[in-house]
């Protein structure tokens, strides 16, 4: 027994012994391994705000060195003259108390016995830009987070955010708080991000009068496996239980259950995407109406004009739509020849690989019927951009094809919830209206030959390919198609005069 006793006592003086050994190792290469990660997070931030009038930075401040710990300080400095006169130069301060490994306390208390280099819990200081923010969380960190950092650089940790009541003459903001879940590998070569919320309840003044709004149960869950393209592949999802939004005394807006998902491939140095949007109910006025749905494919988009172009747009064409949606005016864009060159040798590159875009559904359900559309395309390389119009849309759509199916009962439905938030009480006034309202869809569809009655269904259905159009089964070519439907809208809008 003395011996067995002897032997436990041996195995952990050594392991004390290796883990102070260890310790000191890990601190004397933790100030490198800060640097190469600061360095990888502004590069990353640099990336990720292209176009954005100004800068993030990340930088280490100061790295007090001890045995089993070392004490660093960030600095976070934010430049952009959109954060306000006064606030063009915001700078938030942070503390990290970095245990070493391989055995850090806090990983030890958790039982958590697996070797890394080191674990980081960091907290934003208080500052005089932060120091409100303290007022709100009683003097506590509002900001903290912890990460483990293993000895091949991935990283793996948490970041919370405390909650918030704030009741002012500027309005008011309940917030639950927000809790994340972030995993690295080296060089955020893989990255995952998940989190959550509980709710978000806030009441602000406008012009049009108070606006409130509520956010209940949000989670994500993004990231991916970065591919050639510098863009992050794999499958990302955003769900939210409810959420409404009421502008002065008009009707609230609710959704119940939104949730979208998206996906995104490398096939053959293309990308592939699919992204869908869900909506178990929409409200209005505190009435039901329906369920919606959005479903989105996108194929053969060639990787690097793909990757050319989303930094073009980044860098040259998403700060001029900022600066007009700043000013209250429509945006006038304006590239440089070179700009405007490269834009369009990178869109014939695009256009060669043949892309595929697809609106696979957008749908109104209601509850006893569903409208929807879908519309998609196949392009190609037209040649010269500074062609007419109809010869360039000619050469660049290889096919199309475009269904419409208009339910009248939804329509029917529609109209019924309609009258009642209208004030309508009487039951037999409110069919009629709905009966009219479902009667008007059927009508204008005789009227124009735009579309079929089939049922209860009102459909159209358009098929496009090598410069020859069906039309609900009248065949003409793609400039007879366009000269019926401008025939069409004109007679619309004469016969409406």
């Amino acid at each position: 027994m003395k011996k067995s006793v002897k032997v436990a006592v041996g195995v952990v003086i050594a392991v004390a012994a290796l883990s102070s050994a260890g310790a000191w190792y890990t601190g004397t290469q933790l100030e490198g391994v800060l640097h190469t990660a600061i360095d990888e997070a502004n590069r990353q931030i640099k990336s990720s705000l292209n176009g954005f009038d100004g800068s993030v930075t990340l930088e280490l401040v100061s790295l007090d060195r001890h045995v089993f710990s070392s004490t660093a300080h960030y600095r976070v400095n934010i430049k952009s003259a959109k954060l306000g006169k006064g606030n063009e130069n915001v700078e938030l301060l942070f503390v990290d108390n970095v245990e070493h490994g391989p055995l850090p306390w806090s990983r030890v208390k958790s039982l958590n016995l697996m070797p890394v280099m080191a674990a980081s819990n960091y907290e934003i200081e208080k500052n005089s830009v932060t120091e409100k923010w303290f007022a709100l969380t009683n003097g506590v960190a509002p900001l903290k987070g912890h990460t483990n950092i293993g000895y091949d650089h991935s990283t793996e940790g948490t970041l919370e955010l405390l909650p918030l009541d704030i009741d002012s003459p500027n309005g008011t903001l309940k917030f639950s708080g927000l809790n994340l879940w972030l995993q690295s590998t080296a060089n955020a070569e893989k990255v995952k991000v998940t989190g959550s919320l509980d709710d978000i309840k806030a009441n602000v003044p406008s012009e049009q009068g108070p606006v409130s709004f509520n956010i209940h149960n949000l989670s994500f869950n993004t990231g991916g496996t970065k591919g050639a393209s510098g863009f992050y592949l794999g499958h990302s999802d955003f769900k939210m239980a409810q959420s409404g939004i009421q502008i002065g005394d008009k009707p609230p807006v609710g959704f119940k259950n939104f949730v979208n998902t998206s996906l995104m491939q490398e096939e053959g140095g293309n990308l592939a995407a699919q992204v869908t949007y869900d909506i178990d109910m929409i409200s209005y006025g505190g009435k039901d109406f329906g369920a919606a749905q959005m479903l989105w494919k996108f194929g053969n988009f060639d990787v690097a004009s793909t990757q050319a172009l989303y930094t073009l747009y980044q860098q040259k064409i998403q700060p001029q739509q900022q600066a007009a949606a700043l000013a209250g005016v429509p945006v006038k864009l304006q590239l440089s020849d070179a700009d405007q060159t490269q834009m369009n040798a990178e869109l014939a590159k695009l256009l060669a690989a043949k892309p595929h875009i697809e609106l696979e559904k957008v749908s109104l359900k209601t509850a006893n019927g569903e409208s929807h559309f879908s519309l998609a395309m196949d392009l190609k390389n037209p040649g010269p951009l500074d062609q007419p119009v109809p010869d360039l849309v000619n050469k660049m759509l290889t096919e199309l094809d475009a269904k419409l199916l208009v339910s009248k009962p939804m329509i029917k439905d529609l109209a019924t919830q309609a009258a009642a938030l209208n004030g309508q009480t009487d039951p037999k006034v409110i069919e009629q209206q709905a009966r009219d309202a479902s009667e008007i869809v059927d009508g204008v569809a005789v009227m124009s030959q735009l579309a079929k009655v089939d049922g209860d269904n009102v459909v159209s259905h358009l098929h496009y390919a090598d410069g020859m159009a069906d039309f609900n089964g009248q065949k003409m070519t793609g400039i007879q198609f366009v000269s019926l439907i401008a025939s069409k809208f004109s007679a619309m809008s004469g016969a409406g005069q």
